[in-house]
Formats: structure tokens, sequence, C-alpha cells
């Protein structure tokens, strides 16, 4: 029997494949498109921050998260990781937008001054990026560093398949793994052997065995009447992509007014409770997908102000008082943190030169899979009252006490806070939550 993806048995045909010219869309079919979905403008909405976080499941060797995303005023910094079980959407900060399809894994990070790096370990992800700095996204097969574009990159062993014919690589090394389309912009795609610029219409197969790339454009028949079974599929293909396109850029402009229903629209003010005091309602909807929130005011990386935070609200006479409670509250984690790095890894010496994120990431590296999903099931079941939690922790996994502990620190930070400036003004400063704000979900997978 014949693979109807098998690419074209001859040279002939390969031939034929590299004569095609793409097929264009009308001209103004995208401003049609977005003409008729564009929605109304929602009315503004004054906060002193702005979360936009949509669920996802746990990944392996992310930051303490299945879905995270740090969120505070636009021009600070930003991380988060996903492993997507939907079609999900999230911000990149103040950097971009992506789309990420199900079984995506990624992680990423926004430095203040804008610059974003991206780690995409698995799937398919759509990316609007806009410009503010160097971004990049690292892949197994290389890196993709751009400015400002709409391109897309799928990370999955490759086989002979319609993909190698869509990006008119027919005949080409099939060990490629990584797979990037051009939509608008440019990129530039980079392994440890070459380094290919990619403009609009362009496509890209990256080898993550060799090191090489290989490089083409959408190519489809113009001609119907003498056009193959194979050449009407490639048409088809490209069509499909163009397609696409026009509809990530519609939904990216109807995600500016979210469905309060929709699955994993999760930041919907909630009139009279702050971000981070769920109503039980809430809490008991997010038991589904064994969903967490929890901030914290980044103590991983915290040092002392030197001049008062317009964010925070803190007056200049408060300074010393907020730097001396940070700082404990630091330390104090970064002790716990270590102690359990220790009981994990057994390496003394590494723990007194990582920091506590870095310890962090080693002992969730080293936890055996699907131990974060558990976790997350039983805290948002706790949370929701319809589970107690444990009275002991001793006999927990490394992980559990590490998740759990980090869920505290932001009632911890307030309490410790309060006392020095008050319960009251405490809890005015941590307002809608601290400048560290995650969302986490996803539940364990079926046997």
């Amino acid at each position: 029997m014949q693979d109807d993806d098998a690419p074209p048995p001859d040279a002939a045909v390969s031939r034929a494949l590299a004569a095609w010219t793409p097929l264009a869309p009308p001209a103004d079919f995208v401003d049609r498109v977005l003409d008729a979905r564009a929605p109304t403008a929602p009315p503004a909405r004054s906060t002193r921050r702005r979360v936009v976080l949509l669920g996802g499941i746990a990944a392996a060797g992310a930051v303490a998260a299945a879905l995270a995303l740090v969120v505070s005023s636009p021009h600070r910094a930003a991380r988060g990781a996903l492993v997507a079980s939907q079609r999900t959407t999230t911000l990149l900060g103040a950097r971009g937008t992506l789309v990420a399809e199900p079984a995506s894994e990624l992680t990423w990070r926004v430095e203040d001054d804008g610059a974003a790096e991206v780690i995409q370990r698995a799937g398919n992800v759509f990316y609007r990026v806009e410009r503010g700095g160097p971004f990049v996204v690292h892949t197994p097969a290389g890196d993709v560093r751009v400015t400002g574009t709409c391109f897309r990159i799928e990370v999955d062993p490759m086989t002979p398949s319609t993909k190698l014919l869509l990006a008119g690589l027919a005949g080409a090394a099939i060990a490629s793994t990584v797979f990037i389309t051009v939509y608008e912009g440019h990129v530039i795609a980079e392994t440890r052997s070459a380094r290919t610029e990619l403009a609009a219409g362009s496509q890209a197969t990256l080898s993550g065995a060799d090191g090489t790339t290989v490089a083409g454009t959408l190519a489809t028949p113009t001609d119907d009447t003498h056009a193959s079974r194979e050449q009407l599929l490639v048409r088809t293909r490209a069509q499909e992509a163009q397609l696409e396109q026009l509809r990530a850029r519609v939904a990216l402009l109807e995600k500016s007014a979210p469905d309060p229903e929709a699955p994993g629209v999760v930041d919907v003010p909630e009139p009279g409770r702050t971000w981070h005091d769920p109503s039980p309602e809430k809490l008991a909807g997010w038991v589904a997908t064994c969903h967490v929130r929890t901030d914290e005011p980044a103590l991983d990386r915290f040092s002392p102000l030197t001049e008062p935070d317009k964010t925070l609200g803190l007056e200049a006479g408060e300074l010393p008082d907020y730097n001396a409670t940070m700082t404990g509250m630091a330390r104090q984690w970064k002790d716990f943190v270590r102690s359990l790095y220790v009981e994990t890894t057994g390496d003394t010496a590494g723990a007194d030169t990582l920091s506590s994120d870095a310890m962090r990431r080693e002992i969730e590296d080293k936890t055996p899979p699907g131990e974060r999903s558990l976790v997350l099931q039983r805290v948002s079941q706790e949370r929701a009252g319809l589970a107690a939690p444990p009275a002991d922790l001793s006999k927990a996994s490394t992980l559990e006490r590490l998740m759990r502990a980090y869920f505290q620190l932001g009632d911890q930070a307030e309490a410790a806070l309060g006392k020095r400036l008050g319960p009251e003004r405490a809890h005015e400063i941590r307002g809608e939550g601290w400048g560290s704000r995650w969302e986490l979900g996803g539940c364990p997978k079926s046997p």
C-alpha cells in the first residue's frame, strides 16, 4: 500500500515541486476577515497591576509551576512555564503573545529591559512578538532569534510526511526535529553549524542530528488540470497554514475581551475580593483542573529597595521596615530550600554556591514525573474544602514540601510585614498580590 504522506518517488516530481509558485489568497482577504471579527474595545480599567494567565498542566523541569507567569508593572521582569493540555493563549510579559497547541511544553523569562528568552522543548506554538529588545527561542535543534514578527515553531521528530512536502523539501534529510514557519517579519535560525535568515513566507527545518538548516518557501501548483494528488495535497496544506495565520490574528483581537466562562480564563475580577483571595465558588470550580493560585514578593531574587516603589505604594519612611522584613524572609526561604536540596541530592558543597531558584529547579528535575500534578490536585481540593491538609508532612516528598511552603509565602510575607507596619498597612501594600504572581494547573493523567 502506498503511503499518502510519502514524498515524491523520483527526481522529476521533485523538480516539479521546486517550480511551483505560491497560491496567494485575495489581496483584501486579511482586512475583510479582521474587519468582520474585530471586537469592540473593552472599557479601560484602572488597576495597580495587571494579570492575564491561562491554565495548563505540569511541566517537568519548569520553575515550580505547570503554567506560571510573574506579573507586576509593564516594565518589570516576567517569567513562566506551560505544558498545554488544550489550545492555550498567554502573554509573554510585555513582549508578545503565544498560542500553544496541546502537548506543547515551554518556559520563558522576560528581563526588566525587555530582553526575552523562551525554551520550547516540545509541541507546536505560534508566537507574535512586539519590538523591545532581543527575543530568542531555544529549541532542541537550535535557536530562533527575532525582533518583531509572527512565526510558528513545531518541535517534533520528523518522519517522511507532508511536512516535508509543505516546506518544499522533498528528498531532504528526515532527521530534522524543528519546523519553523514565518508569517510576518523575519527571524534568524541558528544551529551549531549554520545561520539562516528567514523572511515572511519562508519555512525551515532544523536538524538536531547534524546541526544543519534547510530552508524553503511554501510551494503550490497553479494549474489544477495537470496537478497530481500530491501537488493538490501540498496546495491544501499551504492554504491551511495561511488560514491558521488569520485565525491566530483574530484570536489575538478577541482576547482583548475574554469570555469569563471560557476554559482557562482565570483572571476575572471578583467584586469585593483581592486577586490572592478567590471566592469559595471559584476555588470549587478550580478543582476540576487542579488549579492553584499563589503570590509572593519574589524572594528568590530580592534585593533591598533604595527608593520608594510606586507599584507597592511604599512611603520613604517604610523602606527600612520593608527591606528588613523581606531580607529576613528571603534568607529563611533560601535556608529552607537548601535543606530540601541537600536532602534530595546530598550535594552540600553545591548548595553553598547555588541560588534558591537554581536549587528549586534541581529538586524538580529529580522528582518522579507526575508528582507535581498530584500535589496540585491535593492542594486545590484542600483549598475548596473537599479534603483536609495533612497533619504530618515529614514523610511527604521534598517537592511536595517545597510547593506547599511556596504556596504559603504570600500570607507569611504579609504577616511578617504587619508586625512592623501594622496588619492593615501590610494588607494594603500587598494589594491585589505581591509582585510574583503565579497560576498553576494540571491534574494527574489518567492511567
